[in-house]
């Protein structure tokens, strides 16, 4: 009953919107605030078609960019959700939330070096981003740079002991360091935080310890 309510809601504010943009045909922010309640109602098409109309009257919107960017990303256009980040980087260089989606696209493509180098930018800037700090660490990971992510993993736990993820992250990289007792002791914490350890990561470690 209440996603409908919702869901009514939203049409009204979207109609009340293009009402708006009608009158106020070159307002970015009426073109801005339309763009999200279209993203916001699940119509992405005409979300991002609006969002590029609103950059069209000032393509110096570091806000519009990074919300097309993400609303690229998630409909799966991964080089375009690249593209605006970066454009909005030009806008605001020092701007480590762009960066860390940049990072994290280049994740999604498995470009762990480009990954790697947007993410220290971003860690460079706000070096207690947690979302940047377990990302990394699975980075370094893939390019074999156990101790790097080690490093990383181990921040990331200090500064957010109840988050699951970063512990699974530090006993991922633990593991293919040699270091089971340490990998073992942080796979089981980070169930105890509510993170489901994948099966597969939890019978490596059993065999890994089996053949101490």
């Amino acid at each position: 009953m209440g996603s409908k309510k919702d869901s009514v809601s939203i049409e009204k504010m979207i109609k009340d919107l293009e009402k708006d943009l009608k009158t106020n045909p070159k307002s970015v922010i009426a073109h801005h605030r339309l763009a999200l309640a279209y993203w916001r109602a699940g119509r992405t098409d005409e979300a991002i078609e609006t969002f590029k109309k609103a950059l069209v009257i000032d393509p110096h919107s570091f806000e519009i960019r990074i919300n097309l960017g993400a609303i690229y990303f998630q409909t799966g256009q991964i080089e375009k959700g690249i593209e605006e980040n970066k454009e909005a980087l030009k806008i605001y260089p020092n701007a480590a939330e762009a960066m860390a989606n940049i990072g994290a696209a280049y994740v999604q493509l498995e470009n762990w070096k480009e990954a790697e180098k947007y993410f220290k930018q971003a860690l460079e800037i706000k070096p207690e981003m947690i979302p940047a700090l377990t990302n990394i660490t699975t980075v370094l990971v893939e390019l074999g740079d156990f101790d790097s992510a080690i490093k990383y993993a181990q921040k990331a736990v200090s500064l957010a002991p109840t988050f699951g993820l970063a512990h699974n992250n530090l006993a991922v990289a633990y593991y293919y360091k040699g270091e089971i007792e340490k990998a073992k002791e942080h796979a089981k914490k980070a169930e105890e935080l509510g993170y489901q350890v994948m099966d597969e990561f939890k019978q490596k470690l059993e065999k890994a310890q089996a053949h101490k």
